[in-house]
């Protein structure tokens, strides 16, 4: 065979290859599973006694706390749970807390409600479709297996450097942005991550055209334990206890080089006494829910030993990559990029500080780029990152 045939056969094999990958069909449910979602749906249709809409459409449902997705959860059933349940305290500070940067504005846990929220002793679960939550779990079974695969998978991080280290927690004022150009097979996120072992936490923002089809920017929580794993609350795992609606939330319409620059306050923090982990979002640190220690098979059982902020999106092989943060390439100015400032940790003394000893990553720094700057003023220690993905 020529040179020239060689090459021509290599192109169409390529050809061939990223065809099929981006024609993949995602996994089939199993006839269990399907009717695991069917009486789902049916418990919670019953529970409800009250709808919340919101002003970008979306409605919650407010379901008997007693018969939210948590408790479907073997580990959870036969426990005593309370929907006054609080942290038995709050870690202590050493991170100077001021007020927000010039034209910065943060989310509220009101936003859009109009101050409504669910009677006493019920909570909101965003209300689903049978189709939507075949959607979610096909989503979820597929996104193990895409995470740290290039070249469909790409990140752009700060993160905790020092094996030494155990974590009780940590935090961010992360922005966010409108973006558009996510097709149906894409996601793009920006979050917190904790980790220990095979246990992972995640709390941020995304687009996810998989899930809800459309590229509306929602709040996201995600949770790893062991081999098993799950967004937003739809499945067995977070125990919700606000009254307010903020899981799955739309996010308000923003874009680079406007004013103001909205972000949203994180702070994920592991209970001294029973080690559930919390989940605080919003200007208050609001108390959303925890995931309850017992479900995590025995990294998260214990403190995190690494955490990251930044940026993560998936491709199929042969589509345009999808954008991460704002969308652009960075201009190091927080009007353009998209950030996490105030990185903070809790330390094993549960003591919250400026994140130490970080490092960055990115897997394609053609297309995502990320820079840590360090402490600046009233942005506390920051990151900036994202980029318009490959072309």
């Amino acid at each position: 065979m020529g040179m020239r045939e060689f090459f021509m056969v290599a192109i169409v094999l390529c050809t061939l290859l990223c065809y099929c990958e981006s024609r993949k069909q995602p996994a089939i449910l199993s006839r269990d599973e399907i009717l695991e979602i069917e009486n789902q749906l049916e418990r919670l249709n019953k529970s409800s006694i009250k709808a919340i809409k919101t002003q970008f459409g979306d409605i919650y449902d407010c379901v008997n706390f007693y018969e939210q997705p948590a408790f479907d959860h073997p580990l959870l059933k036969n426990h005593k749970y309370d929907f006054q349940m609080r942290p038995s305290s709050r870690p202590k500070s050493i991170v100077r807390e001021g007020n927000a940067p010039k034209n910065v504005e943060q989310v509220s846990i009101n936003s859009g409600l109009n101050s409504e929220k669910c009677p006493i002793g019920y909570v909101p679960i965003r209300r689903t479709t049978k189709e939507d939550l075949i959607r979610a779990k096909l989503f979820t079974k597929s996104y193990n297996s895409r995470i740290n695969s290039p070249p469909t998978f790409h990140q752009a991080l700060v993160y905790t450097s020092d094996p030494t280290k155990k974590y009780n927690g940590g935090g961010t004022n992360a922005s966010f942005y409108t973006l558009y150009n996510v097709a149906d097979s894409q996601y793009t996120f920006g979050r917190m991550k904790l980790q220990n072992g095979l246990d992972i936490i995640k709390v941020g923002w995304g687009v996810n055209p998989s899930v809800y089809g459309d590229n509306r920017t929602r709040i996201f929580i995600y949770f790893q334990a062991g081999e098993l794993s799950c967004f937003n609350t739809v499945c067995p795992g977070f125990v919700l206890v606000n009254p307010k609606p903020m899981i799955e939330m739309t996010l308000r319409e923003t874009h680079p080089g406007t004013l103001p620059i909205w972000e949203m306050e994180i702070s994920i923090y592991r209970d001294p006494i029973t080690g559930n982990w919390w989940v605080n979002l919003g200007t208050n640190y609001d108390q959303i829910g925890y995931w309850p220690s017992s479900i995590f098979s025995g990294g998260l059982k214990d403190l995190a030993t690494y955490i990251d902020w930044g940026g993560e999106t998936y491709s199929p092989l042969g589509q345009i990559g999808p954008p991460m943060g704002s969308g652009l390439l960075l201009k190091q100015d927080t009007r353009y990029d998209a950030y996490c400032r105030q990185l903070t940790t809790i330390n094993e003394a549960h003591i919250q500080e400026v994140a130490k000893n970080t490092k960055i990553s990115s897997i394609d720094i053609d297309f995502y780029l990320v820079k840590d700057l360090g402490f600046h003023g009233d942005f506390g220690h920051i990151m900036i990152y994202g980029g318009p993905g490959p072309r």
